[in-house]
């Protein structure tokens, strides 16, 4: 061992705090950083073992391996250049990713403890580096080395290449999953696979180009270069890819750059938020078949809709030249941005996207069009539209499918759609009334009529709406949450307690009159009264004044209270309305309660409960019978209501219409 060179790490603690720990912030960069080392060691398969049960991650390839000199030379010298010492090329003919020497400084960044195990020519190797005996060392002695641990124990298994073992990692392996780490492992590297003689593999799972998963959400895509193999894997593309490279050749030539690589859209944004919870709407840019930069889509401030829909990689040789300055931060996570050769690419892939967010937007509202005629009934309803009305609702139509919003909600688009042009084209007929001659009333009365059934579509959806507002309450109504529930829809959904009812507009300033003289009247009461009261509201409706009243749900109140409380409102009411033009309408006063009255089990009865009442024009409406009672009466209407509707079957089309499955 004595005629040996000693085993030194020559580093300061300012490098290993920078470019060590905190370099990267994830386990899969920093994984890829080691498969980056293994790529240049001439390496054709690189295994990644994550083991949960003692917490540690092994690398191992079967690349070149080094001797006790590399070792010191290359894997302990930080900031070793390898490609002015060991050529532009290995031995294979690879171009190396590697260039400053600081990517294996990255392992600190997630474990503690490193152990190196590598061969080369039948001599061993084998060394343990601390994180923290590091850090102490250097700060203890002042001096810029550190020497690692040698090892003795050799693993029998290992006869070639180098194996590095992770341990007293910082991030946690509970939640990784092995699918999850060779996704983030394949967006990583575009030389992954059998193709470029490298096969990496994740507890024993092969990683392919397949596993990067965004594949099959792509919607369109535009590519640079021969894509084939790529776009093959792209089985949902609803137009061929479209290629670019001629357009970019003489712009690129004159930058003196190249570019290669896809730039698509997905069907829908939320298919860019992966399972591991990535983001991929981005723009990653690779130098030599490594992720270079994650995402530049920020650099353009692209502020449209189809910017949402984004993703794709973008390759860019000359971005790494051997003869050119390194463009790479000292992150190593992005590309100086001031460097011309970015500045080129950036302009260049500008005006990419520039003529892709013009042809995104026609595609988009052509296939949104061929997607809308899918359902029968809608394709029937463009079809019995006639000239310049047909093709705006064709065009407007489709352009539903560049507006960013649920499936659901673009089925409530395309119904709302449909009642607009409907709408359209009964002020076409309209206009054609001032033509008719006397002897064409029956024309006249055909527009009318065509009037009145667009009308009734109207009222149908606004009554299916409603019907769903009452399902919704009705599956959330609990007995002990009910009131509050109810009181939150009651005052502004008049027609939950008379569906003839609605909300008169331009009485804004007599119902601020009115509920402050309530919410007076409330804050004097005491005891019971103040206990047993929920909430008190008035509103315009139907040409008369509404009060309603709740009490909780568990108070019998006795009718003779109601009638003190009802002529208050009554009378306090009345003596401010008689200062208003609605001073002539009447006012009926609701009290919506739980339990009945006392009085309902005496000799009154409900019958004399209700005469009591209705000498000061209240009534009694209980919890448990008003949506059932609202349900009713719109369901009756709705069973009439169908047979009559002519675009009611359209509308039920569109809710029922799913899309065949996509493979």
């Amino acid at each position: 061992m004595s005629d040996q060179r000693e085993l030194v790490m020559t580093i300061s603690l300012n490098a290993l705090e920078h470019l060590g720990i905190n370099l990267y912030s994830n386990i899969p960069a920093v994984l890829s950083e080691i498969v980056a080392n293994a790529w240049d060691a001439d390496a054709e398969n690189v295994a990644v073992s994550i083991d949960k049960a003692t917490e540690t991650i092994t690398i191992e390839d079967d690349g070149t391996g080094m001797d006790r000199d590399g070792v010191i030379d290359r894997f302990l010298t930080v900031g070793f250049k390898r490609r002015e010492a060991l050529g532009s090329k290995t031995a294979k003919g690879r171009n190396p990713m590697g260039r400053k020497g600081i990517g294996k400084l990255s392992i600190f960044s997630i474990a503690q403890i490193a152990e190196v195990y590598t061969i080369v020519g039948g001599q061993k190797t084998a060394f343990r580096m601390d994180r923290e005996v590091i850090r102490q060392a250097i700060a203890g002695t002042g001096k810029d080395s550190y020497r690692p641990e040698e090892l003795s124990d050799w693993p029998k298994d290992l006869q070639s290449g180098t194996r590095i073992v992770l341990s007293t990692i910082s991030k946690s392996l509970s939640g990784m999953t092995v699918e999850g780490l060779k996704r983030r492992v394949a967006r990583r590297f575009a030389v992954i696979g059998s193709k470029n003689g490298f096969n990496v593999t994740v507890n024993g799972n092969v990683i392919g180009p397949e596993d990067r998963a965004y594949h099959n959400a792509l919607q369109y895509i535009w590519t640079y270069g021969d894509q084939s193999e790529f776009t093959k894997l792209c089985k949902n593309l609803e137009r061929p890819a479209d290629s670019r490279t001629s357009a970019v050749k003489v712009e690129l030539a004159n930058a003196g750059i190249s570019l290669t690589g896809w730039i698509g859209t997905v069907t829908k944004p939320d298919q860019l938020k992966d399972e591991d919870g990535d983001n991929l709407n981005r723009l990653a840019v690779f130098m030599r078949g490594k992720l270079a930069q994650e995402d530049i889509l920020d650099e353009f401030g692209q502020k449209e809709i189809y910017a949402d829909y984004l993703i794709g990689e973008l390759h860019c040789e000359e971005l790494d030249l051997d003869d050119q300055g390194d463009i790479a931060t000292s992150s190593r996570q992005s590309l100086k941005q001031d460097d011309p050769r970015f500045e080129a690419l950036r302009k260049i892939v500008l005006a990419e996207l520039r003529n892709i967010a013009g042809r995104w937007s026609d595609w988009r509202r052509t296939d949104g069009t061929k997607d809308a005629m899918k359902v029968p009934a809608v394709s029937d309803w463009l079809n019995n539209l006639q000239g310049d009305t047909k093709k705006k609702a064709e065009r407007w139509i489709g352009r539903l499918n560049t507006i960013r919003s649920t499936d659901d909600d673009k089925k409530e688009l395309l119904k709302a759609s449909i009642l607009a042009f409907e709408s359209y084209r009964r002020k076409d007929d309209l206009d054609r009334l001032d033509a008719l001659k006397d002897e064409g009333l029956d024309h006249v009365l055909a527009i009318f009529k065509d009037i009145d059934d667009l009308e009734l579509s109207y009222y149908g959806q606004i009554v299916k709406l409603r019907l769903g507002v009452i399902n919704t309450l009705q599956n959330k109504l609990k007995q002990n949450d009910k009131e509050l529930v109810l009181r939150d829809y009651i005052f502004e959904h008049l027609w939950l307690l008379d569906p003839a009812w609605e909300r008169t507009k331009g009485t804004e300033h007599a119902e601020t009159l009115v509920r402050k003289f309530l919410d007076d009247n409330t804050a004097k009461l005491k005891g019971d009264e103040k206990k047993n009261r929920i909430d008190i509201g008035y509103r315009t409706a139907g040409g008369k004044h509404v009060i309603v009243e709740l009490k909780r749900a568990s108070v019998s109140v006795p009718v003779d209270e109601l009638m003190k409380q009802i002529r208050t409102y009554r009378d306090g009411a009345k003596a401010i309305l008689d200062k208003t033009t609605y001073k002539d309408w009447p006012i009926e006063i609701i009290c919506l309660l739980g339990k009945e009255p006392p009085e309902f089990k005496t000799s009154t009865g409900a019958s004399g409960v209700a005469a009591t009442l209705d000498t000061v024009g209240a009534r009694i409406v209980f919890y448990d019978e008003l949506l059932t009672n609202a349900e009713a009466a719109y369901a009756d209407y709705l069973e009439a209501h169908v047979k009559r509707d002519k675009l009611w079957g359209v509308f039920e089309a569109i809710d029922d219409f799913s899309p065949p499955p996509k493979n």
